[in-house]
């Protein structure tokens, strides 16, 4: 429990005056709670704050262009510039996250690997570790769900406070666009904040390549950390240098044109690949049990970031080798008649693109193609996707991702419009059963766009569907 005047400055006869908790559900308000009247996308918070009242709560923050303090009979009025920074930052206070590391990783593909593969490396060095993301919560003994990249301000410090109760000490953290844009990270001491690339997505939220990339820029104008690493074959990194130079933040750069993690040369040997790199200078080869060229950059991102949080370089490659299988990230699910079945969580043109070309390297005959897009998203991708499976798969077939409140047939269209050759199965299970059907022998098949899903968002809600239980169920 908290005292007020922890939160806000107030007068003498508030100061002590105690906060029981933070909501911003008036239907979770209780006795001396605190409720923050948010806007979302369809709603007013401030039309919920009687019903918070009626629940208990003694604290409303609302908005209003200039800070103020109000007391209306026994309740507690404060009117912000921004409820939603000011409820990171008042998370922050009532429930402190003191972990050795906090790490954030952002960018438009690679986040979720790059933090498993964290988790994963500090797990191998006997650090108690915990990453959170589009994969859910992972720590070494358990796995919950998750359905946003980056969970809501309160969300993400109840998740924090379990973790201290599991003696957690480190903690990789996907940094969503829109987790970024609406504070939902704002007011954690990062130790590191990462970079991946920077390609098209979310352009129906952000609107704009700018918007987009102003919200990813955050991380490190905004947030900042110790050490930020950098992909340096991404020419959006120089932005981010000039912060860190601006700042005098330590920076670690990776990459083909890096002078400190520099990838030399990459080897495809059986089921793992032979990376070599000059690390500051010194040139190291290890194995990597990964698949895809991508992989690659995540796991050198990785290494950056458990570089910077004390980590010798000789224990994390010894970890890379080790690495188990990321769930829904170029997957291998299976086999049959001499042809391997993978699925990928690839939605946008330059993950679906990097998922076939890693797979062409394998392709001793065709490579077919199960893809489409979600609905009430960035519609200007879907054209350009098709465009990719024209280009790179052999064989294509169009279906339904989560088509969501759009009609998915005009979906569909909008994708076929870029690969009018491509085959149209609506039915994603039929699809995929359709594509099992045709392989050969030395064929691949992906399966692309959902990945770890194990649902399909439709106009009248959720159900239950999983591309692998699909693929294992047919194969079987």
């Amino acid at each position: 429990m908290k005292k007020l005047a922890d939160f806000f400055p107030v007068d003498d006869d508030l100061k002590n005056l105690s906060v029981t908790d933070v909501v911003d559900d008036s239907r979770k308000a209780t006795p001396g709670s605190m409720f923050f009247a948010i806007n979302g996308n369809a709603s007013d918070g401030n039309i919920f704050i009687q019903d918070a009242i009626k629940n208990g709560a003694k604290f409303i923050v609302s908005r209003d262009e200039n800070f103020s303090v109000e007391k209306r009979g026994d309740v507690v009025f404060f009117f912000v510039t921004n409820p939603r920074k000011e409820l990171a930052r008042v998370c922050s206070i009532f429930w402190p996250a003191n972990f050795d590391h906090v790490v954030a990783v952002t960018g438009t593909n690679g986040k979720s690997s790059t933090v498993d593969i964290v988790r994963q490396i500090w797990i191998h060095s006997d650090i108690n570790a915990a990453s959170v993301g589009t994969l859910g919560i992972i720590t070494k003994d358990s796995e919950i769900k998750g359905s946003l990249t980056s969970p809501g301000a309160i969300a993400l410090h109840h998740i924090f406070e379990d973790f201290k109760k599991k003696n957690i000490k480190n903690v990789a953290m996907e940094a969503s666009s829109h987790g970024l844009d609406q504070h939902r990270i704002d007011s954690i001491n990062f130790s590191v904040c990462a970079f991946t690339n920077f390609t098209q997505d979310h352009l129906d939220y952000h609107k704009t390549f700018e918007n987009y990339w102003l919200a990813k820029e955050r991380l490190f104008s905004e947030l900042g950390g110790d050490f930020f690493v950098i992909n340096s074959d991404d020419i959006m990194s120089e932005k981010i240098e000039k912060i860190a130079r601006e700042k005098n933040i330590n920076c670690i750069s990776y990459g083909k044109k890096s002078d400190q993690i520099k990838l030399i040369s990459v080897r495809e040997i059986d089921q793992y690949q032979k990376v070599k790199i000059s690390f500051f200078e010194r040139e190291i080869e290890f194995d990597l049990s990964l698949a895809g060229d991508f992989q690659v950059y995540n796991s050198l991102c990785a290494m950056g970031i458990c570089y910077a949080t004390g980590i010798s370089v000789e224990s994390i490659c010894e970890s890379l080798k080790k690495l188990k299988p990321i769930n829904g990230r170029l997957e291998l699910v299976g086999q049959i008649d001499g042809a391997s079945i993978y699925i990928d969580y690839a939605h946008t043109p330059d993950a679906l693109k990097n998922a076939i070309l890693s797979l062409r390297k394998h392709t001793k005959n065709r490579l077919v193609l199960v893809f489409g897009c979600g609905g009430d998203r960035d519609k200007d991708k879907r054209h350009l996707m098709g465009k990719i499976a024209q280009e790179f798969a052999d064989v294509a077939i169009v279906t339904d991702d989560n088509p969501r409140n759009e009609d998915p047939k005009s979906i569909r269209k909008m994708i076929l419009d870029g690969c009018p050759d491509a085959k149209e199965i609506g039915d994603r299970k039929e699809a995929i059963k359709f594509a099992i059907n045709q392989l050969r022998s030395g064929d691949i098949l992906l399966v692309a766009g959902k990945g770890h899903e194990d649902y399909q968002i439709l106009a009248n809600g959720k159900i239950h569907f999983s591309d692998k239980e699909i693929i294992l169920d047919e194969i079987k």
